[in-house]
């Protein structure tokens, strides 16, 4: 807890005091509290509880589902949880939490700014995958294309996925169908 929180909290305990104070203790609390406000540039406004509320996200797919999780779990500490449909029993593409309008916001922003960076993450590791397994045609099979200088930011993008690709591992299908004769086909 950084100074102004603690500070607002010690605020808060006292407003409390004066709020439901009796006689002297009341007056005061009623002092400090108007002395350390002032003191201080605090509001009322600034002393409100924020309400907590359950709130729903929406996802659409596996990636954002994991992601979502994840920034609720990072903004508010506690795991999400489901919503299941009243009439049907069946889950639904939300995720939820108890949360305050601040943190609520925080969540949306970030679970759409990380799920948007995500899936450009993605797409450098499909591509290095690509590359580590050799998932290309053979030569002479796909029609010539015409080759395009590449941007800065492609350039960097292709480095990135052959970086990933050096560490990722190799996988090799194994031959299921033989050449004809009985015998898989030595190579």
């Amino acid at each position: 807890m950084n100074h102004k929180e603690e500070l607002l909290e010690k605020i808060k305990k006292i407003k409390a005091l004066a709020d439901q104070g009796v006689g002297g203790e009341k007056t005061t609390a009623q002092a400090m509290l108007e002395r350390l406000m002032q003191e201080h540039g605090i509001t009322e406004a600034d002393l409100e509880v924020e309400r907590v509320e359950t709130v729903f996200f929406p996802y659409h797919d596996e990636l954002e589902r994991r992601i979502l999780i994840q920034i609720i779990f990072s903004v508010t500490g506690k795991p999400a949880f489901g919503c299941v449909g009243a009439a049907s029993g069946r889950k639904r593409k939300k995720y939820g939490t108890d949360c305050t309008a601040a943190q609520r916001l925080e969540i949306e922003f970030n679970h759409k700014f990380f799920y948007e960076a995500a899936k450009k993450e993605f797409e450098v590791f499909l591509y290095a995958f690509y590359m580590k397994n050799g998932i290309f045609p053979p030569d002479g099979i796909a029609p010539e294309q015409e080759t395009k200088a590449l941007t800065k930011e492609e350039l960097e993008e292709i480095l990135r996925a052959e970086q990933m690709a050096a560490t990722m591992e190799k996988y090799t299908p194994r031959k299921a169908i033989g050449d004809g004769g009985g015998k898989e086909r030595e190579q």
